[in-house]
Formats: C-alpha cells, structure tokens, sequence
C-alpha cells in the first residue's frame, strides 16, 4: 500500500481487526496524518499504546460505542485536531457476538447485541457525517473514494439472509443483516455528498471473537480489506463484499 486517507477514525481499535488495521495502516509510505483509534479503556489497551508511541499519527482516544451521549464530545475533539480539514474514513469495527439460538435467545440479549452492533453504528456515523462532508468538499478528487470520504461498517456473511443455511444465531445475524440494511440505506443517502458506505465481511478470522480455529489469520484479512478499501468507487457502493473483494449476497 501506498497512500493512506489523510485523516482515519476506526472503532473497537484496541484488540482483534481493529488493531490490526491500525498496525497495517501505519505502515503505508504514507500514513495518515491522523489515526483517530478508539477503545473503551484507553488505559489497559497496552498493545494499542504501543504502535502509539512509534507513531505520532496514531491518536487513542477513549469511546463506549454505546454511550452515545459522549459523540459529539469525541467529534468535536477530533474536530479540533484535524483545524477545519475533514474526516476522509472510518471503519465501524466495534461489534459484540453473543452465541445463542431460538431458545436460549432473550429480549436482554438481543437488545444488548442490537444496540452495539446496529444503534452505535447508525448513530456514530450520524454524528461524524458534517466531518465526511467537509473531507468530500475539500477533496480535488473525481468521483467517490476512502481518500476523499467513506464509510465501512464491519459486517458478516452471518447477516446474509440469502446465505442463511443453517440457522441459529439469532442476535448476531439479526444484527448484522440490519447493518446491512443501513449500509445500503447510507449509500443512498449520502451519495450527493459523494461519501461511499460499503459493508465488508471479514472472513472467518482467528480472533477473541472468531475464535482459534478460524482459517483466517487477522493480518491476511486486513490486508484484504485494506485492498478492496483502496479500490472502492462508486461501483462499490451500497455492496457487501469480502476481504478479497468478493460481492456477497444480502
């Protein structure tokens, strides 16, 4: 990879792919300008302090994805950081996966899982949209690219209902099929600001949440993504598509 986006927002950056895509960015020939990583517990994510402190770009900053009220306080800091230039991307990493079927699945577990996976997304992007506008205004850039503004939410082939084979899951699929939903919302509406919205699938990969005996290791699957982010355009958007940039069914 050669040129980053010059200023970059991912959630959920303190372990699994969000970490990963903050060691992998920071390694382009150009870096951003500003990586903008967030976690709940800037203090103990030590790994995520670490890339930190050898790379002046990489800016940690505390955010509960389900504490919406402390947004626009996380937008206007990173609004004064960036002294009236834009925010060109953002990964919507943060994601919970509870595993549960069509009995053992409660109204607690599938709000809990909703609200984290779907509300949180929705809302940060709502609340960062002023941001993807200035960076699209700003950008001398034709046509629609994650140099100029764009928006990924992390999704799943769990969330694909024409994929569904085998059932169970009910929280998590649920959730991520209306991520989907509002990916493809967003494509539509934000298209004018010429900001792209595209949902990525990263593969069955070897995290906390994936678990050890996932084929996918975290750094071939970013390296992954970050190719298909690169190339992303206006046929892109309004897609889900897999790290190796595969168009998967809705």
């Amino acid at each position: 990879m050669s040129i980053a986006p010059r200023a970059v927002l991912i959630t959920g950056a303190n372990r699994g792919l969000g970490l990963e895509f903050v060691k992998q960015i920071v390694c382009f020939a150009t870096p951003p300008k500003y990586l903008f990583a967030t976690c709940r517990n800037p203090d103990t994510a030590t790994s995520l302090q670490e890339v930190a402190k050898s790379h002046s770009c990489v800016k940690v900053m505390k955010l509960d994805v389900c504490d919406f009220n402390s947004f626009n306080n996380l937008k206007e800091n990173i609004s004064s950081m960036l002294e009236g230039e834009g925010l060109n991307f953002i990964v919507c990493n943060a994601a919970i996966h509870l595993r549960s079927g069509f009995a053992d699945t409660t109204p607690e577990l599938m709000t809990s899982v909703y609200t984290t996976n779907v509300v949180a997304p929705v809302t940060l992007a709502q609340t960062f949209v002023p941001l993807l506008k200035l960076a699209a205004q700003k950008s001398s850039e034709k046509g629609m690219s994650w140099h100029k503004a764009a928006l990924v939410n992390m999704s799943s082939i769990l969330g694909s209902v024409e994929s569904n084979q085998s059932g169970g899951l009910y929280p998590y699929r649920a959730s991520k099929a209306a991520l989907n939903m509002v990916t493809k919302n967003q494509s539509i509406d934000l298209k004018t600001d010429e900001i792209l919205a595209v949902a990525v699938h990263p593969g069955w990969v070897r995290t906390d949440m994936g678990g050890q005996a996932a084929p996918v290791s975290p750094t071939e699957s970013v390296q992954g993504m970050l190719n298909v982010f690169s190339s992303m355009s206006e046929e892109t958007n309004g897609t889900l598509v897999d790290f190796t940039g595969t168009v998967l069914p809705w």
